[in-house]
């Protein structure tokens, strides 16, 4: 783990209504830095509104959202990244009409003011990473869905982030591609990137994480070793309806 484990990002009494709506009622969590995390629970749960929340895409009704000791509750999605906060979404939001490269060096030159010459020289070292060099110059709109999915994991990393939230990464993906994707993922949490990973593809978040939290109805209801949380009778019920047999 990077840095020791040193906590360096913490959520407490999150809360988001809509109206008599109560999407996300009174979240709490860590995360170490260096960690990872896998984010579970029911369709509906308030998972991605939690992602929203804490990447300042939406603002809470109350809670806080600590990054370094600062509290950014209320900062736009912007000053999350800033302050090293990136993430994907379920549906990737690419620019079709650009092609793949110049997918990447938006982000870098709308955020950090770099530089083009030292924005592409960084968006190739992302493309080789990802192994999506050799579709450079082709536009978004050519690429696969799996292949989509990795150049929003780009966009994300031009935004040198330290923590990185994935909404569903695995969705949709063809099982060779969604290899790759759990491999880039490993290799960016060995890197030293925390990692809140969003999906309903058990078995892979498992061959991902250790530690999972699960939402239902929007609240937190279980959060631990992988193995334990999976047989929680709170969580069995919450996904099936039903209550385990002892």
């Amino acid at each position: 783990m990077a840095d020791g484990g040193t906590m360096f990002f913490s959520v407490n009494g999150l809360s988001k209504h809509f109206g008599g709506i109560h999407a996300v009622e009174n979240l709490s969590f860590t995360l170490e830095r260096g960690e990872i995390l896998g984010l579970i629970g029911p369709n509906g749960s308030g998972k991605t509104t939690t992602i929203n929340m804490v990447t300042g895409a939406l603002r809470p009704t109350g809670g806080t959202i600590v990054v370094e000791g600062s509290d950014m509750a209320h900062s736009p999605a912007h000053l999350f990244a800033r302050r090293g906060v990136a993430r994907t979404f379920q549906v990737p939001r690419l620019f079709r009409r650009m092609t793949v490269l110049e997918n990447l060096i938006v982000p870098a030159l709308s955020d950090y003011a770099e530089r083009r010459s030292t924005a592409e020289e960084r968006a190739r070292g992302v493309l080789q990473f990802l192994k999506l060099g050799h579709l450079a110059n082709q536009y978004a709109r050519a690429l696969s869905g799996g292949q989509q999915k990795l150049l929003e994991l780009g966009r994300a990393l031009m935004l040198k982030p330290r923590l990185l939230l994935l909404d569903e990464p695995f969705a949709g993906v063809h099982p060779r591609l969604l290899e790759e994707i759990i491999d880039h993922i490993k290799s960016l949490n060995r890197d030293g990137h925390t990692i809140v990973l969003v999906d309903h593809n058990l078995e892979a978040i498992q061959s991902v994480v250790t530690r999972v939290m699960v939402m239902a109805r929007g609240q937190k209801i279980a959060d631990g070793n992988v193995a334990e949380v999976l047989q929680n009778p709170d969580v069995v019920r919450a996904y099936t309806g039903t209550r385990t047999s002892h």
